[in-house]
């Protein structure tokens, strides 16, 4: 299962590796691609037409055969047909989709054990100077990880139209269509919300609060409910609060970071002007993309920006735009003494001079993006 938001690259993906199967001898009568976004897919609305056209096509052809089926969410209990053809053990079986509920509970019971999840996220840092040669962190900055705006070649009004139009895309078919949200307005402006206060703690209520006084009345639940639909369709990622004292996961104040930086350039615009939220963005889906599980850290009435947990190991990290003075540089490492035990602890910022202190590491931002 190949998940990740819209034109994140999922589809690329499958294309490199049915190439890659033809490279290494499989034919290409093995192999089937089934788009259900494109027109000659438009056919197959549930289970039965999805099975019918896949067993059509596999009728007197020899194991192993290789089924690709992009934007599986199309499809109507698609994971009757997928488990039919599981028991056939005749296929090997690729499936994407934009949208986290393709792995909700009832699903996951229902695939149990039989399926292994490839989350595609944005492009990283290091994946951005690959294919800008001659891009800088400043163009990272403003255009964000889509791979959709590559043919682009970094035209700032074009790419940012095209990242703007994905953006809406993404709501308008993964969040509006697919939820039939009637409260538009209601969504747009949290939407606007995130953007403005992309890593800072805010509750539900503080949401609603903020909208009544655009005169906008919505309630709590409503608004839970829009957050959790856009975490759904990758728009945003919401990370915990873990109270590093009590040992134990919050429930309240949690954080929301946007899925691609890039997306809030083109829809606010000028992320120079917050750049430590930018930089704790980018840092935030590094880490995620590395495997990590990502918490905010809580000690006392201080916080730090991440924990991460892998393998049983735990690493802690903090995150700046530059320490330009004494009381910064206090600021992003004091806490850490409030720490007890033997875990590494990280200061990012740009920094080119080295500030590592009493067994904390500092590390440049562009060093770490590239390792």
């Amino acid at each position: 299962m190949i998940t990740g938001m819209r034109r994140v690259g999922k589809s690329t993906l499958i294309d490199l590796y049915i190439q890659k199967l033809i490279e290494t001898g499989v034919s290409k009568d093995q192999i089937l691609k089934i788009n259900l976004e494109l027109p000659d897919f438009f056919n197959i609305d549930n289970y039965r037409d999805l099975s019918d056209y896949v067993l059509f096509w596999a009728k007197e052809k020899t194991a192993p055969l290789y089924v690709f089926i992009d934007e599986i969410g199309r499809v109507q209990s698609w994971e009757k047909a997928i488990n039919g053809f599981h028991t056939l053990n005749r296929f090997d079986l690729y499936i994407t989709g934009s949208n986290a509920y393709l792995l909700s509970t009832d699903l996951s019971t229902f695939l149990a054990g039989r399926y292994v999840e490839i989350p595609v996220l944005p492009l990283s840092y290091k994946e951005f100077t690959r294919l800008y040669p001659k891009s800088d962190f400043n163009d990272f900055i403003r255009f964000g990880g889509m791979p959709s705006i590559s043919p682009l070649g970094l035209v700032y009004e074009t790419s940012m139209t095209v990242l703007r139009d994905s953006f809406r895309s993404a709501v308008l078919q993964d969040v509006i269509t697919r939820h039939q949200i009637r409260q538009t307005v209601v969504l747009e402006r949290l939407i606007q919300y995130i953007f403005t206060n992309t890593g800072k703690t805010f509750s539900a209520l503080s949401i609603v609060n903020y909208l009544k006084s655009q005169r906008i009345a919505v309630s709590v639940d409503t608004i839970l409910s829009y957050l959790t639909i856009l975490e759904n369709a990758f728009l945003i990622y919401r990370v915990k609060r873990h109270d590093l004292i009590g040992k134990v996961i919050l429930k309240t104040e949690e954080k929301y970071y946007i899925s691609d930086h890039g997306f809030r350039e083109a829809i606010a615009g000028n992320n120079f002007t917050v750049i430590e939220m930018i930089l704790e963005n980018i840092v935030l889906i590094e880490l995620k993309r590395r495997g990590y599980q990502v918490y905010i850290g809580k000690v006392n009435d201080l916080e730090i920006d991440f924990v991460v947990k892998k393998d049983g190991q735990t690493a802690y990290y903090q995150v700046a735009y530059l320490l330009i003075n004494d009381s910064t540089r206090s600021r992003e490492f004091d806490v850490f003494q409030l720490i007890t035990d033997n875990h590494p602890k990280y200061v990012l910022s740009m920094d080119t001079i080295n500030f590592s202190k009493d067994g904390i590491i500092h590390k440049n931002m562009i060093d770490f993006l590239l390792e």
